[in-house]
């Protein structure tokens, strides 16, 4: 008897030892296809260049971040989706020597060696994706595709106003943003909110709203979108908005292969502010071309041209007018050299003219991350 009850308990051992075995290799497994979906990224970009004030080197845009993406039924139609993205300030930036696509990265930096981009979290589903956390807004969705420069560029596309990251206003990288979107065929819709504590004009309700939508008819892509803050303050410091900031947009894009064209408009209240920082009412219009070219469409030739003004009725003489051309070679999936030339017809608020013409040289080096 005490010989059955003996190897009854060794077997029962045995099978709570095999069925702490089978858990400990599912967690294990588990994880480690948790970890296959997340993946990290980033990209080193520096230029050297100059203009009438001095010659520096200056970074881009360099980033590092981490991106994953994880289904959570077995159709693999609901997933959860995730991105951490930090900026790299690792050289001392000259503020004449104004050499970036992302005219809005200053804003975030305040003298960091890290700075934060992007963070947030979202639930995939056939019935489009919510997220929240500070993001790329909604208006990015259209006027991303006008932001298609190596080194200059995006000045008068909505998105980098006022000297921002777009974060306060929510048309850039919007802070504390509850983002919808949905993508049917060649339909987009895009809704967001923004939900904070941040000024002494706090709203019960969101703070700030945007929407945007496009259709692409083959190729050939039609848009608008709609920006609107409600905690806006007169005076404002970091992190705020101007009160009554407002922006409406239209876009219009064509890609083919190796050929890429696109232009955007927008009509704005308190969105943007001079050289000496009075908000203003006006528009303002920017368009986009590049063309890939050579044996194996390795060679890049990029226009950008932007134009931004007050309206006559607000009596300045302050007007934003840049032209830039730039040339790229993609020697790998990994690195592009470029170089190229801004021209600045710019006006400034006395009436003098900008003059800051520049000239650049400059490197991409990425990983886990598309080289444009």
């Amino acid at each position: 008897m005490l010989v059955f009850v003996l190897f009854g308990y060794s077997q029962k051992n045995v099978e709570a030892q095999k069925n702490n075995s089978a858990q400990k290799n599912d967690s294990i497994n588990s994880v480690s296809k948790f970890l296959k979906s997340v993946v990290p990224y980033g990209t080193f970009e520096y230029a050297f260049g100059g203009n009438r004030k001095g010659t520096a080197v200056v970074e881009i845009i360099p980033r590092i971040g981490l991106q994953g993406k994880w289904f959570f039924d077995e159709s693999d139609r609901y997933c959860f989706f995730t991105r951490a993205e930090v900026g790299l300030h690792l050289v001392s930036r000259d503020d004449y020597i104004e050499i970036s696509s992302d005219p809005g990265a200053t804003y975030s930096k305040v003298n960091q060696t890290f700075y934060t981009r992007q963070g947030y979290i979202g639930i995939g589903t056939p019935f489009g994706s919510i997220s929240i956390g500070k993001q790329w807004g909604v208006h990015y969705t259209l006027a991303g595709n006008v932001d298609n420069m190596y080194m200059f560029g995006a000045n008068a596309i909505g998105v980098y106003n006022a000297g921002t990251d777009g974060g306060p206003s929510g048309t850039g990288r919007a802070n504390q943003a509850v983002k919808y979107e949905l993508n049917k065929g060649n339909y987009y819709l895009g809704l967001q909110g923004q939900f904070r504590n941040a000024t002494s004009n706090d709203r019960k309700f969101a703070d700030a709203i945007a929407a945007a939508t496009s259709y692409d008819f083959n190729g050939l892509k039609i848009g608008f979108s709609y920006a609107k803050v409600f905690d806006g303050v007169d005076s404002v410091t970091h992190g705020e908005a101007k009160i009554n900031d407002e922006m409406i947009a239209g876009f219009i894009g064509f890609d083919k292969k190796n050929f890429h064209f696109a232009v955007i408009g927008q009509l704005f209240n308190n969105h943007e502010y001079t050289d000496l920082k009075y908000f203003y009412k006006g528009y303002g219009i920017e368009y986009n071309l590049k063309i890939n070219f050579g044996k194996q469409k390795r060679w890049s030739f990029v226009n950008n041209v932007s134009f931004m003004a007050p309206l006559k009725s607000e009596g300045l003489s302050y007007y934003s007018n840049w032209y830039a051309f730039e040339i790229a070679r993609r020697f790998s999936l990994n690195t592009v050299l470029f170089a190229g030339f801004k021209i600045d017809g710019s006006t400034m608020s006395d009436g003098s003219k900008s003059d800051m013409h520049t000239l650049a040289v400059g490197f991409y080096y990425n990983f886990n991350y598309p080289v444009p």
